[in-house]
């Protein structure tokens, strides 16, 4: 009885975000209310209403209180990138594990990670390859965990969020990301096969537990001749 009435309230919600993704329902139109929807579909209110609930969910509707719900404008500034298996915003690349180690946090990684200066930090270094060669250059950091090993595959090929989850045992919150221009330091430009102080980009990923406090950090810096960001952005942020 409970995929039977799951089934009605996701049939009811697909039918209308069919309508409103076709035009036939516009931005700022009101939807029909639960009880039009109620009759129109042959179901209960209440399941009138956990439709109306996955429509709102997922950015296709909004309420007014006293009114009613109002299909929302779709919002195609809100650009989503790819970051997980082989991507790199966008790029299909190759991961090879170039170094770990664990180091003393220094200012910057007690700051980033919120930790003391000092405290046992965990460091990856991965190279980024393409067919043209090297793209990127990634440094994972976190917290050391005494008793909690990485094996050479995780750490090679785990997207970052997957490998802080595993290696911290919390759950993932949130991710802040923060790309900036940067020039090529020495070790850098020889691992990205261009010359030191060449113009490149880096983005900046901070994972955060559901209290808010820093699990890793991850810095990648790319090679700009061999690497262009790209996204994808949906009308209606629930849109799959």
């Amino acid at each position: 009885m409970q995929v039977r009435v799951r089934s009605l309230y996701s049939r009811v919600a697909g039918e209308l975000k069919e309508r409103i993704m076709t035009g036939e329902l516009s931005p700022g139109q009101m939807i029909p209310s639960e009880s039009q929807i109620a009759e129109l579909y042959g179901v209960s209110r209440a399941t009138a209403r956990q439709g109306i609930g996955v429509l709102v969910e997922g950015g296709y509707v909004y309420p007014v209180q006293g009114k009613g719900y109002y299909v929302a404008a779709p919002a195609l500034d809100r650009i989503i990138f790819d970051t997980s298996g082989e991507g790199l915003f966008g790029q299909k690349v190759k991961a090879e594990l170039n170094r770990m180690d664990t180091v003393a946090a220094s200012d910057t990684l007690a700051d980033r990670l919120g930790v003391n200066c000092g405290q046992t930090i965990l460091r990856m270094e991965r190279l980024l390859i393409s067919g043209e060669g090297p793209v990127a250059i990634e440094h994972r950091y976190m917290p050391y965990r005494k008793g909690k090993p990485l094996i050479e595959k995780e750490l090679q090929y785990a997207d970052f969020p997957d490998l802080v989850a595993l290696h911290s045992d919390l759950v993932l919150a949130r991710s802040n990301f923060k790309v900036t221009a940067v020039f090529l330091n020495p070790d850098e430009a020889r691992l990205l096969e261009t010359e030191a102080d060449t113009p490149a980009l880096c983005i900046e990923q901070i994972l955060y537990d559901i209290k808010d406090k820093p699990l890793g950090w991850s810095r990648t810096v790319c090679n700009g001749a061999r690497y262009a960001m790209s996204g994808v952005s949906f009308p209606y942020s629930g849109r799959r």
